[in-house]
């Protein structure tokens, strides 16, 4: 299996969630970054590419400049794919420039900051039939897979309701001094109309759609902001209506003082319900209608063959967030592949592969702007336009 070449726009020294992509997309040696942008200062960028061992010819400034470089190499060496990792406002110009110059895409989420951008995506993926892949990496998971296994299979009957949330504190701080640190989190300019909800709220959607392949429909939104002078919002709580008559609530907070990561769901149906936390990802509960429960956790022979697939070590070796974005990876680049060796179809989950791509990203968009028309209005429902 020869090995893929991918460049990453916004891989600075600080950048956890860089780490977190070229630690992934390297993780089962499917593929190398050789070439990227680190920083929007080009002395950085190129003190930051060299740190990386990255090729000082292939550091560039912007991402006009790569396209029209990488395009000026040979077959085998250029990039095949990209990784942009930047603040949410650049996605979308970034993510079309680099569609249409002949490279797959891996976009962190959002995939855009509004829902006409993320329709001019789908509208350049599919002209150019190049793979767009979205980094909601929760989904990647082993107990996710084996979750969603569980609902398909109608081991939990019918879903009657959902309750999802992500909380986090490290927004906390501010709400005594607002100035004691800047995030780009915060700035409209930069992140979007909203934070939090367009932050981390599209994970809990995006999670609950994995799950149950459930699509909102209706929300009801009540948004907040805890921080003195912060125009968008850092905390707030959802009501969904999905489809097939199932009630959902979303709660969504940064200012939630202690929190680290906590990504927790739970989806009850008619025969049993499902409790799985982002923060002990190993292990999925099951609970009966008698008041036990059945536990699954990774590894076990147990699991379905996408979960186990999904599991990178063995029993009793926790895996972490790394390994959950590697899968998303490993999907994609088979996704790569079969489009470069016009190998189709290919099977996989809600979007044709086993990875959340553009209809993903547009739900997440649409749910996020529903949401904030809602926060404005008297309407006790706003209808999820998708």
């Amino acid at each position: 299996m020869k090995k893929l070449f991918g460049g990453i726009i916004g891989a600075g020294k600080n950048s956890f969630i860089g780490l977190i992509h070229r630690a992934s997309a390297s993780f089962h040696g499917e593929a190398e970054i050789t070439a990227g942008i680190f920083s929007s200062d080009p002395v950085r960028s190129a003190e930051r590419g060299a740190e990386l061992g990255i090729e000082k010819s292939r550091i560039y400034s912007n991402y006009a400049e790569m396209i029209e470089k990488e395009n000026s190499l040979s077959e085998g060496t250029r990039i095949d794919f990209v990784i942009i990792a930047t603040p949410n406002a650049s996605h979308s110009s970034m993510t079309k420039a680099f569609l249409e110059g002949g490279f797959h895409v891996v976009s962190d989420k959002p995939m855009a900051v509004s829902l006409s951008e993320a329709l001019e995506i789908k509208k350049t993926a599919e002209k150019t039939g190049m793979i767009f892949a979205l980094t909601h990496g929760y989904t990647g998971y082993p107990m996710v897979k084996q979750a969603r296994d569980l609902v398909r299979s109608g081991r939990i009957g019918n879903v009657i309701s959902i309750l999802v949330g992500y909380t986090q504190g490290w927004l906390s701080p501010l709400i005594n001094d607002p100035e004691i640190f800047k995030t780009w989190h915060l700035n409209p300019a930069v992140s979007g109309p909203s934070c939090t909800m367009i932050d981390v709220g599209i994970h809990a959607l995006n999670l609950t759609q994995t799950i149950t392949g459930l699509k909102p429909e209706k929300v009801c939104a009540d948004l907040n902001t805890a921080i003195p002078g912060n125009q968008l919002d850092d905390n707030g709580s959802v009501l969904i209506k999905f489809g097939g008559m199932v009630n959902g609530l979303l709660h969504a907070s940064q200012v939630s003082t202690g929190e680290g990561n906590a990504l927790r769901i739970r989806i009850y149906g008619d025969k049993a319900g499902l409790s799985w936390d982002q923060e002990s990802p190993e292990v999925l509960e099951m609970m009966n209608p008698d008041g036990t429960s059945t536990i699954f956790k990774k590894g076990i022979p147990a699991l379905c063959r996408e979960a186990q697939k999904a599991s990178n070590l063995p029993p009793g070796h926790p895996e972490g967030l790394i390994c959950a974005f590697s899968n998303i990876y490993s999907a994609a680049f088979r996704a790569m592949r079969c489009v470069k060796n016009n190998k189709f179809p290919c099977s996989g989950g809600i979007s044709g592969w086993d990875f959340p791509s553009i209809e993903e990203g547009i739900t997440g968009i649409a749910f996020v702007e529903a949401i904030l028309e809602s926060n404005k209005s008297s309407e006790k429902w706003i209808k999820v336009i998708l």
